[in-house]
């Protein structure tokens, strides 16, 4: 099944045009779709069509309604990530499988350990469009958000005391995060993951007396990337 993300709300069902670059190359060069072929398509209302192309040129692609797909893919429960900005294209390797998995939005954070402190728009606009294919290609219906860098204190100042926010931490001993699931029910799951070198013992301390709430992952240390998808899969997993 292909399916392409619509960055627009549909209005006319029965003539819908695609002027996406992107897709409109995937459409016409790499799939070779003629007119009479259908596609799915998904847009900001979060609504799902199967569409016929009618009409195909060099820069749009037209096509009408064949039927409104009726699918829930989406998780019953929230999950926002909140990750520390990472060397190279580990970030790009976040979007990508955290959308995969459901959350419903990918904060970067600037932290004391963070290497890298800024994100240039050009990176970011790059972020977005792979978070829309991953989720074209997840069959999500609901692309994450991903929202501009934060200070890690301004963030964990904001937050809500009503959700749960935990943060993964490699010297936590106690709590495990599959116990603090079983423990606090909650519709909203704020998680935090630090950079290469970790959270300093400075973010930690404020992240525990500002709600959060510190857990462990397993015995072993975890790469930055890894942590993050692990901990939003278990979460993922735990609510499916």
């Amino acid at each position: 099944m292909q399916r392409f993300f619509l960055n627009q709300a549909i209005e006319d069902p029965q003539r819908i045009v695609i002027r996406d670059k992107d897709a409109v190359r995937k459409i016409t060069k790499v799939l070779r779709k003629q007119i009479g072929d259908t596609i799915f398509i998904f847009d900001l209302a979060n609504e799902e069509f199967e569409v016929q192309i009618t009409q195909m040129t060099g820069k749009e692609i037209v096509c009408r309604l064949v039927n409104r797909v009726e699918i829930d893919r989406e998780l019953p429960i929230e999950i926002n990530l909140y990750q520390a900005l990472l060397k190279k294209d580990k970030l790009e390797w976040i979007c990508q499988k955290a959308t995969e998995i459901g959350v419903k939005s990918i904060t970067p954070i600037i932290s004391e350990n963070c290497v890298v402190k800024e994100l240039n728009s050009n990176k970011a606009k790059r972020y977005q469009k792979i978070i829309e294919e991953a989720t074209s290609q997840s069959g999500g219906k609901i692309p994450p958000v991903f929202n501009k860098v934060k200070s890690f204190e301004d963030v964990i100042l904001d937050l809500k005391q009503n959700e749960l926010n935990i943060i993964a931490h490699e010297d936590e001993r106690h709590n495990t995060l599959c116990n603090i699931l079983n423990e606090k029910q909650a519709k909203k799951i704020n998680v935090f993951v630090g950079p290469e070198g970790g959270f300093s013992p400075e973010e930690i301390n404020l992240a525990l007396r500002n709600s959060l709430v510190s857990v462990s992952l397993g015995k072993r240390i975890l790469r930055a990337e890894t942590a993050a998808i692990v901990s939003c899969g278990i979460i993922g997993n735990f609510y499916y």
